[in-house]
Formats: C-alpha cells, structure tokens, sequence
C-alpha cells in the first residue's frame, strides 16, 4: 500500500520520470546519490525507494537517532553514521555486506548539503572492502528526473571514481544548485 501511494505521489502527482533501470537481477549494491543540496532530496529519494519497492537502507547523520524520532529512523530504513569521529564505519558495513544474501545501502558522498570542491571517500573504500558494485544515482529538479546509471564496480583509484561521480553530478540540477560541484 505504501508503495503505491508513493508511486502515485512521486510520478503522478509530482511528475518525476526515471531515467535508467532500478538494479534488479544484483543482489548487492551501494546507491551513491549526488547532488545532495536539499533537505528535499532525502524525502523524494525515500519517496522514489517506496515507489521502485527497493529495500534500501539510507545512511544519515546520527544526530537525527535521538528518542522519540530514533524509532521513526530506523521504521523509515534509515542507519546513522557518526562522523564526528572515526568508527570503522566502513569495516562494519562491509562486515553487514558479507553477512546479508540480499543487501542495497544508499550514501550521498558529499556529506553535506553545503558545496564542496571533493567528495567523502567513504563510499569508495566501502564499496571495495564489500566488494560490490556502485549505482550511481541523481535527482535531476530541472526536468524532474531521477537518473540511475548502471551498475559498476568501483574505478581502480579514489581520484578516477570521485571525477566521474563528479562529472555525473555536473549533469544533474539540485534543488539549490548552487550547492552542486
């Protein structure tokens, strides 16, 4: 039920389109979502997850887990990440990765909504331990597109996967574009 409500809200009511397939036949993926300038980008990203009917766990700043809204995180598939200091964060994500048959994980690699020259290498490192591809993925406000590029493992370096993310980004308008690369 909550899937179709979303469908309808996202792609009707709202008028998204997606570009690109939803990654079907793979059974592990890591979702890097760019731009991230808005707010707005986590309620239509989480929106469009419900509508595709992905089982999609969204990493967010922990500082949303407090009680009573830690529940209403967790119902929405939403895990914290705390980058204030270091945590293992990739090594216990990549630990999740090997244990699940079954497991996509979203990460916005800029790790704000402010502009910022580089992204977080976070994403990189954790999709290399996982050993699983990335699916990049981008909103696009302009056309109100959704854009989701294949499936692909991760470039040799940090440098070449983070200018092709980046240039990827460069083609998507955000909702405060002037908070995009």
């Amino acid at each position: 039920m909550l899937q179709k409500l979303c469908h309808w809200i996202f792609f009707r009511l709202l008028g998204w389109r997606m570009i690109g397939d939803v990654p079907r036949g793979v059974p592990k993926y890591l979702f890097v979502a760019v731009p991230h300038t808005s707010n707005w980008d986590f309620l239509y990203g989480w929106m469009a997850i419900q509508a595709l009917e992905l089982n999609v766990k969204i990493f967010v700043k922990d500082v949303f887990f407090f009680w009573p809204l830690c529940y209403v995180c967790r119902s929405l598939g939403l895990l914290p990440v705390n980058r204030r200091e270091s945590t293992n964060f990739v090594e216990s994500v990549a630990s999740e990765f090997e244990k699940k048959e079954r497991l996509a994980a979203l990460i916005t690699p800029e790790g704000t909504r402010s502009r910022v020259e580089e992204l977080k290498s976070g994403y990189y490192f954790l999709a290399k331990k996982a050993k699983v591809p990335i699916v990049v993925a981008g909103p696009n406000y302009r056309d109100k597109t959704l854009t989701l590029l294949p499936p692909r493992p991760p470039r040799d370096t940090f440098e070449e996967d983070q200018a092709e993310i980046i240039a990827f980004s460069r083609t998507m308008y955000g909702k405060r574009p002037e908070n995009t690369f």
